[in-house]
């Protein structure tokens, strides 16, 4: 145990036994120490007080390996200021994305210094102190970022990739839609532990909540100062259907519920998946009605669901309420599919078509 948080800003993560943190500021990013006979650093900040304080904690010259986030000075000069300062620093293994391996080498060249590059792409497993996590690629904030995660532990190592107010560097090869699909990712991970590179660590239920609200202020960034219902449609014309989808089941719970332009275009974007089931439910109030729109939308969503009854009785309802050609197709489609071949032929537009299909 360790008593020196009201002298140094470094404190103990009780999760994760061994493990030094010590938050970051403005021009310097969280940095992360596993206090081990073989020690372990992920990121090293851009403050020359933090390992003058460390080494009066701990011993130092035991760091053997040093995973960066990404390429920003915040989370790196302070290898140069370990490179620079400390003898000790030879036979250090440095662990960063592959597309910032080289540059780096080239530096260390210069330095005279015995540091091993690990260029990394994602998928590796890398040991710090006692623990073993596996390498993410995280692209988005910059195109060189990566996390740490463990399985076991719940826990992530994030960088930059999870922050509530996207930040994309395009210099650095960040983008939107990349931000988006790595919180898509995680999003589907367990995780109960976020160690961010800026801010205080999160532990526990509030881990959801923070990648949900880092998600959908990603999101909005499709259509910045315009409502929800905007960047569900800026997505959908990316072919971004899950962040369409999250956006407007966030803007039915906060916005406004009763916004039938947004139920519609929700259920659509659940009948495509085939979740008949919740599309009938969304759409019960305006089903009792006999709206054309949402007659179609069940029909389809009770079609891609293979519930070809539920989907001749729509498309047999809006056939009555806007009679079309296409609504007659799709309720002949929908009676052949569920065995009802003579009614659905007795239909001329499935009649012919059907003629055309078996006769090439």
């Amino acid at each position: 145990m360790y008593a020196f948080e009201e002298e140094y800003g470094w404190s103990e993560v009780e999760r994760l036994p061994g493990l030094l943190f010590l938050e970051g500021f403005e021009n310097s990013s969280n940095i992360y120490f596993f206090d081990f006979d073989e020690a372990f650093l992920v990121d090293t900040g851009n403050d020359y007080t933090a390992f003058l304080e460390l080494s009066e904690i701990s011993d130092i010259s035991r760091i053997s390996g040093i995973f960066l986030t990404h390429a920003h000075n915040d989370h790196t000069l302070g290898l140069f200021e370990l490179a620079r300062a400390y003898r000790e620093f030879d036979g250090v293994t440095v662990y960063l994305h592959a597309s910032m391996a080289d540059a780096l080498q080239k530096r260390i060249e210069r330095w005279g210094r015995d540091i091993k590059i690990v260029p990394l792409r994602g998928g590796e497993v890398v040991k710090a102190g006692d623990y073993e996590f596996r390498v993410l690629d995280t692209p988005g904030h910059t195109l060189d970022s990566l996390s740490l995660y463990s399985e076991e532990h719940e826990a992530i190592f994030s960088g930059d990739a999870v922050i509530t107010s996207p930040v994309i560097d395009e210099n650095l090869g960040g983008s939107i839609r990349n931000y988006l699909m790595t919180l898509r990712y995680l999003r589907m991970l367990s995780i109960q532990a976020i160690f961010p590179g800026h801010g205080y660590y999160a532990e526990g239920d509030v881990c959801r909540l923070i990648l949900d609200k880092a998600y959908l202020n990603a999101i909005s960034e499709l259509s910045p100062d315009k409502p929800l219902t905007e960047a569900a449609r800026t997505a959908l014309r990316m072919g971004l259907v899950d962040e369409a989808e999250f956006a407007l089941r966030a803007h039915l719970e906060i916005d406004d519920p009763d916004d039938r332009n947004a139920i519609i275009g929700l259920a659509s974007i659940l009948a495509d998946k085939g979740r008949f089931e919740e599309v009938r439910g969304m759409l019960e109030d305006m089903l009792s009605e006999n709206n054309a729109d949402a007659l179609y939308i069940a029909g389809m969503a009770a079609m891609k669901a293979g519930r070809f009854s539920d989907a001749a009785e729509y498309f047999s309802r809006l056939n009555r309420v806007r009679p079309s050609r296409q609504s007659r197709i799709l309720y002949a489609t929908a009676l052949y599919e569920s065995g009802k071949v003579e009614e659905a032929m007795k239909i001329e537009e499935f009649r012919s078509i059907y003629a055309k299909f078996t006769q090439k």
